[in-house]
């Protein structure tokens, strides 16, 4: 017995979103140049918590208007635009993210599936062997109080690297590493309550071999009205800031081995041992 046309589209109706709900896990696309996309730890504020390779499989744990919610298989967590991942069948049993299939080795045909791409092949320019990252981003902390009863705009200000930052197993950012930022707005307190304004930008810090890498962050604090006793604006000592690598930084190893060398012969060469007498 034939079912009628409109019987079919009923059924197809009812099984797509079964389909969809089957679709878990996700390989990332590359809509943007340079082989990667970043991963987001929130969809509000767009922080930056890494970068993904074109290629690479996640776990989707959610969709959301404009992104999905994914876990890599280093277990990160964060959010990528819709556009930038294509959803995968989950195979039975498979809870976790797969490596990309093989490429056969004999020339394709019409009638097979079409082929994941190969993952990206990091080239580097000529004498270099790493490489931080576009978008990796640096913890930093205050190193001085700064507030609108006394900062100026232009005033420079400095920052410390609370976590160490690690490539290819060399420590290019190390713990202390000082970054630099500037004072970009000042708005001291008013009368009638109303509050002021400070604004901080930083924009490069020191790597472990001395370079200088160019950051990006910007930072702003004020007081609104209806909070407002006219209270001074202030960014406390100590204070958690999160800058961005701003762009590819090609370094070389042997310059960050030859600065840790230097910096423990230095203790030696001030505390000289004695000669036994």
């Amino acid at each position: 017995m034939k079912l009628s046309a409109k019987y079919l589209v009923l059924v197809f109706a009812v099984a797509m979103p079964a389909m969809a709900e089957a679709q878990s896990v996700g390989q990332v696309e590359c809509p943007r140049s340079g082989g990667y996309v970043y991963l987001y730890s929130s969809m509000i504020t767009m922080d930056v918590r890494g970068t993904l390779q074109c290629g690479e499989q996640v776990q989707i744990t959610g969709r959301y208007d404009t992104y999905f919610g994914v876990r890599t298989a280093k277990g990160e967590v964060g959010y990528v635009p819709l556009d930038s991942v294509l959803l995968i069948k989950d195979r039975p049993g498979a809870n976790q993210p797969k490596p990309l299939p093989q490429k056969p080795a004999r020339e394709l045909t019409p009638y097979d599936e079409h082929a994941a791409p190969p993952p990206p092949v990091k080239t580097l320019p000529a004498g270099f062997d790493l490489t931080l990252a576009n978008g990796t981003p640096v913890h930093l902390k205050l190193g001085k109080t700064i507030s609108t009863a006394s900062a100026h705009v232009g005033d420079a200000v400095e920052l410390h690297a609370a976590v160490e930052v690690v490539v290819d197993g060399i420590t290019v950012i190390p713990i202390g590493a000082t970054a630099t930022g500037i004072v970009t707005e000042v708005e001291p307190k008013k009368r009638l309550g109303r509050g002021g304004k400070l604004a901080l930008s930083i924009n490069f810090l020191r790597l472990g071999n001395n370079e200088k890498a160019a950051v990006r962050s910007f930072q702003e604090t004020s007081e609104s009205i209806s909070q407002g006793h006219g209270k001074d604006i202030v960014f406390a000592e100590g204070s958690d800031f999160t800058a961005y690598v701003d762009g590819n930084v090609h370094l070389k190893k042997e310059t960050f081995l030859a600065a840790k060398d230097g910096a423990n012969a230095a203790p030696a060469a001030q505390n000289p041992s004695h000669p036994r007498k």
